[in-house]
């Protein structure tokens, strides 16, 4: 792993609603506005407020994770091509972590399947 993939990786989870919305957004389809709140809200377990939301969706947009289209008059996210491999990424980052857990050394030791 390259330095600079562990940055980007930091970049993703120092924001836990950025990875709700991704995960949320990865279901397949385009989400409004107030129903990406109430997905990540399930998602988390805790309620994400108006401020938040609009927080992340500017992060999302920004870093071009993903894209908004108006539909009757209603704002819609997608997931771009870039948050679908961003998602992946996370993904693969949280399997792997299931894989493995800390012997009585400290150790990482692979969990058998």
């Amino acid at each position: 792993m390259k330095f600079g993939e562990l940055l980007e990786i930091r970049d993703i989870i120092q924001h836990r609603y950025v990875i709700g919305a991704l995960v949320c957004l990865g279901e397949g389809r385009p989400l409004r506005y107030s129903e990406l709140g109430s997905a990540i809200t399930g998602w988390t377990g805790s309620r994400i407020g108006d401020g938040e939301i609009t927080r992340t969706v500017t992060r999302l947009l920004e870093s071009g994770l993903a894209q908004e289209t108006f539909v009757d008059g209603h704002r819609t996210l997608t997931l771009t091509r870039a948050g679908q491999c961003r998602l992946e990424m996370i993904r693969a980052l949280g399997r792997t972590l299931r894989n493995f857990e800390r012997d009585d050394d400290g150790e990482p030791e692979e969990v058998p399947s």
